[in-house]
C-alpha cells in the first residue's frame, strides 16, 4: 500500500513521459487532490505550493513539460511520506548569473531534478537532484516553449559556449527561417577557433565557393571587443557549416560536438530536398514546414528528437549597439 492507500494512484515514470495534454493535466489535478487527503492540507494549500514550485498563477498556465515534473514530484512525497512534501515542493529562487553578454534571463523555475533526465536544448544528461530548470515563456512567433534545461544550458551556454552551444544558434535560427545568425563574443570566439584550428579548411571546397575572410576577421572584432551580437547571415552560416563538415577530428571536438554537427548537416539538407514529400500547400516554406520534415525524418537525429524551433535568448542592444542588461 502506498501513502494515498491505494497502488498506482500516481503513474510511474515511463507511464508519466507517455500523458500528455488533457490526461496529463487531469492525472495533476488528481495527484494534488490525492496528496492533499494523505497529508492533511487544504487542496488550495497544496495547488500554491505546487504553483511556487513552478513559478505560475494557475495550474492552467502549466505545460506538459511542468506537468510531468510535478507528477514525479508527487510521486515522490508519495513515497517519503507526510514530512516530505514541504521541502520538496519548493523551488530555488537565487540563481547567480553571469553579467555581460554572456547574461541569459532571470529562469522561470529552479529546481532539483526529481529523476534522471535529458536536457531539451543540448541533449545532455543530468541526474536526480541536480539543478535543472525553465526559461522564461516568450510569445515571440514561431518559437516552441522548450522543457527543463541543465544547468548549463540554462545559465552558463552564451557565457562559456560549447562548440555545439554555437551549433545549436544556427540550428534553431535556421530552422526559425530568420535571415541570420546572431551570436556574442564569447560565441565568436569558439567558431573562430573551430575555423581558423586546421588552415586547409581555407582551400576546402565550399570555402573557396564562398570565402569566409571577412567573416573571420568580423569574429576577431566581436571576440576582442566583447561584442553583445554579431549577425551572420543565412547564407554565411550554411557555408560555416559545409567547412565545418570537412574540418579533421580534434581533441577540442567532442563526440556530442560531432553529432550534433552531423544531425545539423542532415537536417539543412532534408529542409532542402523534401526527402518526406511534405506538402507545401499544407505547410507553407517556413518554419511549420521545418517542424513537419522534421518529424517525418527516416533517420531520426538528436535534434529530431527534441524539435523546435525552441527560442534561443538574442542579447539586446540598444540603437547604438550598446548592451542592454537583461533582468
Amino acid at each position: 500500500m502506498t501513502l494515498f492507500g491505494v497502488e498506482h494512484v500516481l503513474p510511474r515514470d515511463q507511464e508519466t513521459d507517455a500523458l500528455a495534454g488533457t490526461e496529463l493535466r487531469e492525472q495533476a489535478a488528481k495527484a494534488v487532490d490525492a496528496l492533499s487527503a494523505a497529508v492533511g492540507e487544504d487542496p488550495q494549500t497544496l495547488s500554491r505550493r505546487v504553483l511556487k514550485l513552478l513559478n505560475l498563477p494557475r495550474l492552467s498556465d502549466a505545460d506538459d513539460h511542468d506537468l510531468r515534473e510535478i507528477l514525479r514530484e508527487l510521486r515522490i512525497c508519495e513515497q517519503e511520506g507526510k514530512r516530505a512534501y514541504r521541502a520538496r515542493l519548493r523551488r530555488v529562487t537565487r540563481v547567480p548569473r553571469p553579467g555581460g553578454i554572456g547574461r541569459l534571463p532571470r529562469p522561470r523555475s529552479v529546481k532539483g531534478a526529481s529523476a534522471p533526465g535529458i536536457c531539451a536544448l543540448c541533449g545532455d544528461g543530468y541526474t536526480a537532484g541536480e539543478l535543472i530548470g525553465r526559461p522564461p515563456f516568450t510569445e515571440e512567433l514561431p518559437y516552441l516553449p522548450i522543457g527543463w534545461l541543465c544547468w548549463h544550458c540554462l545559465v552558463h551556454r552564451r557565457q562559456q559556449p560549447r562548440r555545439r552551444d554555437v551549433l545549436l544558434r544556427f540550428f534553431h535560427a535556421l530552422f526559425a527561417g530568420m535571415e541570420g545568425v546572431g551570436l556574442n563574443g564569447h560565441e565568436c570566439g569558439v567558431l573562430l577557433d573551430w575555423l581558423t584550428q586546421e588552415p586547409a579548411l581555407a582551400n576546402s571546397k565550399p570555402w573557396t565557393a564562398d570565402p569566409l575572410e571577412n567573416t573571420l576577421v568580423r569574429l576577431r572584432a566581436s571576440t576582442a571587443d566583447a561584442n553583445p551580437a554579431t549577425w551572420l547571415s543565412a547564407q554565411t552560416a550554411h557555408t560555416i557549416i559545409a567547412v565545418l563538415q570537412e574540418a579533421p577530428a580534434s581533441p577540442s571536438t567532442t563526440p556530442q560536438d560531432g553529432e550534433t554537427l552531423d544531425a545539423l548537416v542532415q537536417h539543412l539538407a532534408e529542409w532542402e530536398t523534401n526527402p518526406a514529400g511534405v506538402r507545401r500547400a499544407q505547410y507553407g516554406t517556413g518554419w511549420r514546414y521545418r517542424q513537419r520534415v522534421l518529424e517525418l525524418t527516416a533517420h531520426p537525429t538528436g535534434l529530431s528528437e527534441r524539435g523546435g524551433p525552441f527560442h534561443l535568448f538574442q542579447c539586446r542592444v540598444n540603437p547604438s549597439g550598446q548592451l542592454v542588461e537583461t533582468e
